[in-house]
């Protein structure tokens, strides 16, 4: 896995800088120096997109969320994000270390669970996001051909995969059940265990719009305000490149990146996939490619600033477990 993380992380690094040599290393040297200190702010932006996010997920835990305060939560998310963006498959080990964390306060079943709904409605939320993104392109943007038939394209994939995974998840095709049964036959759990810990994570996740209505709405406007926030740091961006205030492309702009994030999948940070997204995009928006390389480097940069101030909160007393846990396994 390692290897695999070198690999990645050096392809991701050469397209970044056949990007950077492709835009004009001075004309992004230029817009780099219009942010400077107003980096702050986009800091300061990402923090309160992650205290809506820390909201969501204490909702996501039902009436087990008093076990964690808003400042715990709010370190767990720091720390899981951290790993997250460094990590290989950053989106799975991200989201295991939240659970890891979680489950130092609650039962692994719950812990689970909580996870699962905060992935679930978060990228659902995403989606729609994503997909009225679309909506508002077409509805501002006269699109060229390639980009009009790739942003129909896109359209549809995201209405047929919303519409496969609200089917699937009424019709509970991938219940714990189905996934830990293996196991047991494997050995690796007991059969008893095993049907305790996939009913107790199966009615969380099943019935948990109906049981806890009020904390499902909270977490759908929590991530939709996470999602708003980022499409203002887009915006903010934008403003400081000096292009005016332009939220609405900061909202296409922001949808149509969070494509391009899949790429975390394999690349750590999304190195190089992100900007030439980002590249594209805006140029598809009417910019030059090389100002959506700029938003992208820029983005990144905060990204990694956010993710240095993660790890900073391993330094704090109550995550030494975790602390210790990261450093032997680097």
């Amino acid at each position: 896995m390692r290897t695999v993380r070198v690999i990645a992380l050096a392809a991701g690094m050469a397209l970044l800088i056949w990007l950077v040599v492709r835009s004009g290393p001075l004309l992004l040297a230029r817009d780099l120096e219009k942010v400077g200190w107003w980096m702050l702010t986009l800091l300061a932006l990402a923090a309160l997109r992650n205290a809506a996010r820390t909201e969501a997920v204490r909702l996501s835990l039902g009436d087990d969320r008093r076990e964690f305060s808003f400042g715990a939560m709010y370190g767990v998310l720091l720390v899981s994000g951290a790993v997250k963006f460094v990590a290989v498959a950053g989106l799975v080990v991200g989201e295991a270390a939240k659970g890891w964390l979680l489950n130092r306060r609650v039962s692994g079943p719950r812990a689970a669970s909580a996870v699962l709904v905060d992935v679930l409605l978060y990228y659902f939320t995403a989606a729609l996001f994503t997909l009225g993104s679309i909506a508002l392109f077409f509805a501002l943007f006269r699109a060229p051909h390639a980009a009009g038939r790739a942003g129909i394209l896109a359209g549809l994939v995201l209405i047929a995969t919303i519409a496969l995974g609200v089917l699937a998840f009424r019709r509970r095709w991938l219940s714990a059940g189905r996934v830990l049964s293996p196991l047991s036959r494997w050995g690796f759990i007991r059969r008893s265990e095993t049907l305790r810990r996939a009913g107790e994570i199966d009615s969380h996740i099943f019935e948990f719009r109906s049981r806890h209505p009020a904390a499902f709405a909270g977490i759908l406007f929590f991530d939709f305000v996470a999602h708003f926030l980022a499409a203002a740091e887009v915006a903010a961006i934008l403003w400081l490149l000096g292009f005016g205030v332009h939220f609405a492309v900061g909202v296409i702009g922001e949808g149509l990146t969070k494509m391009v994030e899949t790429g975390g999948l394999l690349v750590p940070g999304d190195v190089g996939l992100y900007q030439e997204g980002t590249g594209l995009i805006f140029h598809a928006l009417g910019y030059g490619v090389s100002t959506g390389v700029a938003i992208g480097i820029i983005r990144q940069i905060r990204s990694i600033l956010w993710a240095a101030i993660g790890f900073l909160a391993l330094l704090i007393p109550g995550f030494a477990d975790a602390r210790s846990r990261v450093l032997r396994n680097p």
